[in-house]
């Protein structure tokens, strides 16, 4: 998810793909957004969140406002360079001010995954544990014609991150959006790496649902159903949280036992969960 200092109001998200999702409409502000978001993960009994931001600001007051459902990341700035140094980033996740490396959106500044710049940052991730979240596939139709005029869709290709786990093979990394379209790369590298983790994040609201569900029937059948979590992705949009839960809920071919996992046990795993904490979430 996101979180920001300021969204502009009454924005729709007129380029979903399915009529209920493209009536979406953005809060009137950045504090009614933080509400509201809190109050869908509260409404879908969701234990535990990613906020990413760019700004520091923002992820703190995400973070005093519901401490047990928060945990931050941080996006890059303007220039494409994550918005902490290498080594603020080691010690905000020290001091438990910062969770999350991403999601890292390199491709919106026309940079790959394995950009120079981004070396010193996959190191400490690697030595400390911290994990980090790749922007993949597709972004928002029109992007390099107007926000994001270095965006370029073949930097989403999943295969692009494969340096960088040769270099760093006890990255601790997910794939966001599962790298859509590019499907039969994702399979590739989580064969390959048995590791690397996906996320279905905007898929679940943002495609036209029979295109979601194609999707994520290829990555079941190709074995990774211990591997997928689930996402929404919710930019300025609260309500796609519940709209996603519901995609994956009504997913006719997992049985409960698989949407179990997606929803809520892979993340456990992946992020390492104490018993304690597990406990806590299932009460």
């Amino acid at each position: 998810m996101h979180g920001y200092n300021s969204i502009p109001p009454n924005v729709q998200a007129s380029w979903a793909g399915e009529s209920y999702a493209q009536e979406l409409t953005s809060p009137q502000n950045a504090e009614r957004h933080l509400q509201m978001v809190i109050g869908e993960m509260e409404e879908n009994n969701i234990k535990l969140g990613v906020i990413s931001s760019t700004s520091l600001e923002a992820l703190k007051k995400w973070k005093a406002t519901a401490p047990e459902l928060i945990l931050t990341g941080i996006q890059t700035d303007e220039l494409g360079r994550p918005i902490l140094s290498p080594d603020s980033l080691k010690i905000l996740f020290e001091k438990g001010e910062v969770d999350i490396l991403g999601e890292l959106g390199l491709q919106y500044f026309g940079l790959a995954p394995d950009v120079r710049m981004m070396g010193a940052y996959y190191k400490i991730a690697e030595e400390n544990g911290i994990p980090v979240c790749l922007h993949t596939g597709l972004g928002p139709p029109g992007g390099p014609h107007s926000f994001a005029p270095k965006f370029r869709t073949t930097l989403g290709k999943p295969t692009l991150f494969e340096p960088v786990l040769v270099k760093h093979p006890n990255l601790k990394a997910f794939l966001a959006h599962a790298g859509y379209p590019y499907i039969q790369e994702t399979i590739a590298m989580m064969y390959i790496y048995p590791d690397l983790y996906t996320d279905i994040g905007v898929l679940t609201w943002a495609l036209p649902v029979e295109a979601f569900y194609s999707t994520l029937k290829q990555l079941m059948d190709a074995g990774f159903g211990k591997r997928i979590m689930f996402g929404s992705d919710q930019m300025m949009w609260p309500g796609a949280i519940s709209i996603a839960v519901k995609t994956v809920k009504e997913a006719p071919f997992l049985s409960e036992s698989e949407k179990r996992d997606i929803l809520y046990n892979n993340a456990a795993r992946f992020l390492e969960l104490s018993p304690e904490v597990i406990t806590s979430h299932q009460k």
